[in-house]
């Protein structure tokens, strides 16, 4: 029994010796914290705002330098053509969609669409970068 004991008392040993060295091995890191989505500045420069605005019978239209569009693939292909022009004069320009919280997203996607396939005809070598905005109701 005596020796039943000692071999357990050196396995104890051992494995806390061993749970030591793997710990020290470990390289230490230092990883940056994360930030919050909405506390990030958006970049200086040339930018492209579009506003999806609720209109009457729970439709939508688009709103771009100016100018409303509406909400159907005619509306999206005239956003998609001056998207296009603004990308071709700068390939930095930030595009920026901004929808309450109440729009549909079936609205707001096919924008997304809409400013990539503009990046491709201004044949830019990067991605076009979209940042989403979510406009919360006032008061809320």
């Amino acid at each position: 029994m005596t020796s039943l004991i000692d071999v357990v008392f050196l396995l104890i040993v051992f494995f806390v010796l061993v749970s030591r060295i793997v710990d020290e091995d470990r390289p230490r890191l230092d990883l940056p914290s994360p930030r919050p989505p909405a506390t990030v500045v958006a970049a200086i420069g040339p930018r492209a705002v579009i506003s999806v605005v609720p209109s009457e019978a729970n439709t939508a239209r688009y709103h771009l330098a100016g100018r409303y569009y509406p909400a159907d693939k005619a509306g999206r292909a005239a956003i998609g053509s001056v998207l296009t022009d603004m990308l071709a004069r700068n390939a930095r320009t930030a595009i920026q969609i901004r929808a309450g919280r109440d729009i549909p997203w079936n609205v707001v996607a096919p924008l997304l669409d809409e400013a990539r396939e503009a990046g491709t005809r201004a044949a830019l070598q990067h991605p076009v970068r979209v940042q989403l905005a979510a406009i919360r109701e006032r008061g809320v």
